[in-house]
């Protein structure tokens, strides 16, 4: 028992160091390849060093996206190295079962799946917004005000020329119609106020043209009107992020508020599945680099593997990233196109493995 946990250590460590290794050796590649690109699109108001800025602060972002690739190679290179030096051989020969050795091999993964967890939920969307801001020449308070945005609440149409997270409305137009979308009335205000503690909106300066059954308008000024939408001023920032940047418990919050008062779009909702599951898709791609090791590949020389396995995480990755799109167009829930590679993977993977065995 005490030899088995020293082999499990062994084991672990080495697929952790590797896995470590990858990530940072991709980590500066992106870096490096990112500001050479950014380099192109340097101006007056952007130079070189903004330009540093911008990447440095994106990098949580990269790294997280590079995290499964990272595990896949990490898991070819840790293993690989066992095998050349004839450890795993030994561990067999020892009555270590193969499904063990690959348990192992996982367990250094699940460093990465609290990495990625940890980036996506706190670092992502921090950075990102500091990021956005070097770029355009603006606050992250600034980066939060809306501009020109639509809305749909059941059968109302908003336009909200300008908003902010301190409640501030400014030129609001409301259109209500029927259920036969025959216009009810027409609503326009100059400015407009959230109100915290009737959890509404207070409009100034509001006029209102109702159309009345028999094709007549009626036209109502007020001072002051309330009215309720349902914008909040704590959601109004999340509408000028790109839903990948936004943390897990944001997207959760931010889905479950607009299913109550309007259609989800479904760049949140993919956004949400991808998070989801990230850490499937990590540990479906550890699967798939130990059926390298013990399957039809042990016999190929390490260059050979990583040549494969690159090809095959590229593969993955882009496979994902089209499906994710393409549940874009089609009907169905984002969830099956972006757990679709991940099971074909997981299958893959554990073939290979049982013919191995």
């Amino acid at each position: 028992m005490f030899a088995r946990r020293l082999v499990a250590k062994h084991v672990t460590k080495t697929s952790t160091l590797a896995m470590l290794g990858a990530t940072a050796i991709l980590t500066l590649l992106q870096f490096l390849f990112t500001y050479l690109a950014e380099l192109s699109e340097l101006k007056s108001d952007y130079n070189a060093w903004q330009a540093v800025q911008y990447v440095f602060w994106n990098t949580p972002y990269y790294l997280y996206q590079i995290l499964p690739i990272s595990a896949l190679i990490g898991s070819v290179i840790g293993l690989g190295t066992l095998a050349s030096n004839s450890e795993l051989i030994v561990m067999r020969s020892v009555g270590i079962s193969l499904w063990r050795i690959v348990g192992w091999v996982v367990r250094s993964a699940m460093l990465l799946v609290i990495l990625a967890f940890a980036l996506s939920q706190w670092a992502i969307p921090y950075s990102s917004e500091k990021a956005d801001s070097i770029k355009k020449h603006q606050s992250v308070a600034a980066l939060g005000e809306v501009k020109g945005y639509w809305t749909r609440e059941g059968q109302r149409f908003i336009y909200i020329n300008y908003a902010n997270s301190q409640g501030v409305l400014r030129n609001i137009q409301v259109l209500d119609f029927d259920a036969n979308y025959r216009l009810k009335s027409v609503l326009n205000a100059e400015q407009g106020q959230y109100s915290s503690s009737s959890r509404q909106w207070n409009l100034k300066q509001s006029q209102q043209m109702q159309v009345q059954p028999n094709g007549d308008a009626h036209l109502i000024e007020s001072a002051q009107l309330p009215l309720t939408l349902a914008l909040q001023p704590k959601y109004v920032h999340m509408v000028t992020i790109d839903p990948e940047e936004l943390a897990p418990s944001q997207l959760v919050s931010f889905i479950n508020y607009l299913s109550v008062y309007s259609q989800v779009p479904k760049t949140y909702q993919l956004a949400f599945w991808k998070k989801v599951g990230m850490p499937f898709s990590l540990i479906a791609l550890v699967v798939i680099a130990c059926s390298f090791i013990f399957g039809p590949l042990r016999q190929q020389s390490m260059g050979f593997r990583l040549v494969i396995a690159l090809f095959i995480g590229l593969g993955f990755y882009y496979m994902q990233d089209f499906l994710g799109y393409a549940s874009l167009v089609y009907s169905p829930s984002p969830a099956w196109f972006v757990f679709i590679p991940i099971i074909l993977i997981f299958i893959a993977g554990g073939y290979l493995l049982n013919r191995a065995k």
